[in-house]
């Protein structure tokens, strides 16, 4: 027995690795057990949730727990307390992130190759079958010999996101697809049990037309705490590490955990709102790994195919205070019309915070710290066309040009950030440009006020720092000083003139000729 530390599993997605390793698996087998057991039903399941939540390690622990390899679960719920049988059965894992969709034949080329592969492994000699369909057919009834057979698939959509902004090979992708569920359907009568993850649920891939016995688990309550990890996973495996943060950071262990909260925790994966809300796994795995806080998820979880379908989108740069919406909201969508409120809500942007049993309503919101700011951050690069290090440059620039009032360096800061907006694709609409300053100013963290309302009206922003308080007004292809004689004329700066602070009244007017973007302002202190 190894009695040394057990070690964080970051970046780990293979339970093997776990056991082998002697690292922390946060034991989720009481769960599993009850959805392999389920009586009367066929065990036949599909989940979506975001990425980096455990969904490749939740396929690896099933494909282990097929194939009857009941030591590696000694330690854990299903080892110590099930009834579980451990028969060995043959298993089918397919990754759809490992296997080539650059194209339809791409795609049909390499899911054939990985099918020869499995084919390899098992013993079995499969004929040249050129389609994937056959073949699997022809796997399935060979495997089907020695017992049921297991079909495990990760990131099913991954051939449709990652084509997003290229509807054409989409479109293609999902024809490939569809056959291929259609055959996993006629098979029906050798299955054991099929999983299928992925972050969104796509209509017109045969996944859930074909397949109508296909159990969605998305929202079931069974499934709730199934990916990310609840308050009492964290005390009962993680308090050391937990401790250690606590100590490095100077903070009592109350504290660290306080933080984490605020930071990591707030996921909803159900309507039932008696479940726990649940920390997202690879934020707190680095966290405790690399001892500080900040937004570890939007780098390597935030998928691809976000910001070209908010760019296609155009959709609004702000989320509204209080979303509603309905479960019919979130089933299966077409990829070619899919709706932004439902696609962030699977992507793991937003979550559920309530739920109306008698309206049937949903209320969604950001679950934390990280995802808040992280969603900032992804409009800002969608929508102005920058990378992350053009994005942090010119945020840095316009921070310190405020500190001393240098509006020529502050506007020099926005058009190097917006450079890379095509010239086609700029907005002529005032409110566009609002949104955009809006978005910079609250990514600069100094919490600006759009449409403050005053005596005589509402001026455009409001942006309060330690030192000074900025009044803006924008226009869009009119002159700088129109808007500043806007807040002249309706007095927008007087309710602020009490704060003891130097008040700066800052017009702005953006527009866009000779496709090169122009800004002009007015600025006057009081």
């Amino acid at each position: 027995m190894n009695n040394q530390p057990k070690q964080l599993g970051l970046n780990v997605s293979i339970f093997e690795n776990f056991i082998k390793n002697n690292r922390i698996y946060i034991d989720k087998t009481k769960i599993i057990y009850d959805l392999i057991t389920a009586p009367d039903n066929e065990h036949f399941y599909f989940v979506s949730r975001p990425r980096r939540f455990g969904k490749s390690l939740f396929i690896s622990t099933l494909k282990e727990l097929f194939t009857g390899r009941k030591e590696l679960f000694n330690d854990y719920w299903i080892g110590k307390h099930s009834k579980y049988d451990w028969q060995k059965h043959p298993v089918i894992h397919l990754d759809f992130g490992g296997i080539a969709h650059g194209t339809a034949q791409e795609l049909k080329n390499d899911l054939g190759n990985e099918l020869d592969r499995i084919a390899r492994i098992h013993g079995i000699a499969i004929t040249q079958e050129k389609l994937p369909e056959r073949k699997l057919t022809e796997l399935v009834e060979q495997m089907r010999q020695s017992n049921t057979v297991v079909l495990l698939i990760d990131e099913y959509d991954k051939p449709l996101v990652d084509h997003i902004d290229n509807l054409a090979i989409a479109e293609e992708n999902r024809k490939i697809l569809s056959s291929f569920y259609t055959t996993v359907k006629k098979l029906e009568e050798n299955w054991r049990a099929i999983f299928i993850t992925g972050v969104s649920k796509f209509a017109r891939t045969s996944l859930f037309s074909g397949l109508n016995n296909l159990k969605e688990l998305t929202f079931d309550p069974i499934a709730a705490e199934l990916f990310g990890y609840t308050y009492q996973e964290l005390i009962t495996y993680l308090l050391p590490r937990i401790d250690d943060l606590a100590k490095h950071l100077g903070k009592t262990r109350e504290e660290a955990l306080d933080a984490m909260k605020l930071w990591y925790d707030g996921y909803r994966f159900s309507k039932d709102m008696q479940k726990s809300q649940m920390y997202n796994p690879l934020s707190v795995v680095a966290c405790l790994n690399d001892k500080e806080f900040s937004n570890i998820w939007f780098n390597t979880g935030s998928p691809s195919f976000l910001i070209p379908l908010l760019r296609l989108k155009g959709t609004s740069l702000e989320i509204p205070n209080v979303i509603k919406a309905t479960i019919s909201s979130f089933n299966a969508f077409d990829i070619k019309n899919i709706p932004v409120v439902a696609l962030l809500l699977q992507t793991g942007y937003l979550t559920i915070i309530d739920y109306d049993v008698t309206t049937e309503m949903f209320t969604l919101d950001y679950p934390n710290r990280e995802v808040r700011e992280s969603f900032k951050n992804c409009l800002m690069q969608a929508f102005a066309y920058a990378t992350p290090e053009v994005l942090d440059m010119a945020l840095i620039r316009m921070r310190r040009a405020l500190a001393c009032k240098n509006f020529e360096e502050f506007c020099r800061a926005i058009k190097s950030l917006f450079a890379g907006i095509p010239h086609n694709l700029h907005i002529p609409v005032e409110a566009y440009y609002h949104s955009l300053f809006h978005l910079m100013f609250d990514m600069l963290g100094m919490r600006p006020q759009s449409e403050e309302a005053s005596s005589r009206g509402e001026s455009d922003l409001v942006l309060e720092s330690a030192d000074n308080v900025f009044v803006f007004e924008f226009k869009y292809d009119k002159t700088a000083q129109e808007a500043f004689d806007q807040i002249i004329r309706k007095k927008y700066h007087e309710k602020y003139m009490y704060k003891g602070k130097p008040v700066v009244l800052v017009g702005i007017d953006i527009n866009f000729k000779n496709k090169d973007l122009e800004l002009e302002w007015v600025q006057q202190g009081l």
